[in-house]
């Protein structure tokens, strides 16, 4: 099952990273971004260390968080941030025709919530593709847990319309910070007893150094994606009223070229 409690998460942060050297992995991470002082060139030679440093600080976050499946979901009232993310699996398998006897690719499997639970609920085998050797080992971890091992695996790789639309409530709310019981752990409350839990477990040499800013890169990723979503959809919303009335064709001529708006008909 998947790692939620204090303990857990103290124990997996840091991957395969060594508990000693999470700290100093922390401040490569951050030296290869231009607000460190990095640059361009080092993070594009160094990109397969950099993307393995990420995902070995931040997964064992992710899974404490948000649970096994690393993605969003259309959702409505009433229903909570697992529930939705199942029914989106579910849906997929569906519109995949999934059934036993197939096998399957999920590419960029995460820890392998999706690829589990598609496989339970159509009795496809999936096989998971990932470039990052602590999130294979959690997914093999995982997969023993619900007896999927022998159905399921796993292969290492080197790095190389939203369905949401129709839906009441915006893609990223579970990320917006509003109250809520059962996704509690997101809020701006939870972000706070978890920022204390995690500078208290750090004190307490219970979690490596540098565990507390691996929480608030996270905490800033998701300030960022819920601020571009809303700017997006704001922008959206002001090109349709500018353009009531007329055709697709006419909306994309109207698009500026220097506009940061895809001019493909997409919008």
């Amino acid at each position: 099952m998947s790692k939620t409690s204090a303990l857990d998460l103290a124990s997996g942060l840091g991957g395969k990273i060594r508990k000693e050297q999470v700290k100093s992995a922390v401040d490569q991470y951050e030296n290869y971004h231009e607000i460190y002082g990095g640059e361009v060139e080092s993070r594009t030679s160094n990109y397969a260390d950099l993307a393995n440093k990420y995902y070995d600080l931040v997964t064992s976050f992710c899974e404490y968080g948000w649970g096994e499946s690393f993605h969003f979901g259309s959702r409505w009232q009433g229903e909570t941030l697992r529930e939705s993310l199942k029914r989106h699996e579910h849906f997929l398998a569906l519109q995949l025709g999934l059934k036993k006897g197939m096998k399957v690719l999920d590419v960029g499997c995460g820890i392998g919530g999706p690829l589990r639970e598609i496989a339970r609920f159509s009795s496809a085998s999936v096989t998971g593709l990932n470039n990052n050797a602590y999130q294979i080992s959690r997914c093999k971890e995982l997969n023993f847990s619900v007896g999927l091992s022998e159905t399921c695996n796993f292969v290492k790789v080197v790095s190389v319309k939203d369905l949401a639309e129709d839906s009441p409530l915006p893609w990223y709310l579970p990320l917006d910070s509003q109250f809520s019981l059962n996704g509690f752990r997101l809020t701006r409350l939870g972000r706070f007893i978890t920022h204390m839990l995690v500078k208290t477990l750090e004190c307490l040499h219970v979690a490596p150094q540098g565990s507390l800013r691996v929480s608030s890169f996270l905490e800033t990723a998701a300030d960022g994606l819920v601020k571009g979503a809303k700017d997006l959809h704001a922008h959206f919303l002001r090109l349709g009223s500018e353009t009531s009335g007329q055709s697709g064709g006419d909306l994309k001529n109207r698009a500026s070229p220097a506009s940061s708006t895809p001019t493909d008909g997409s919008v």
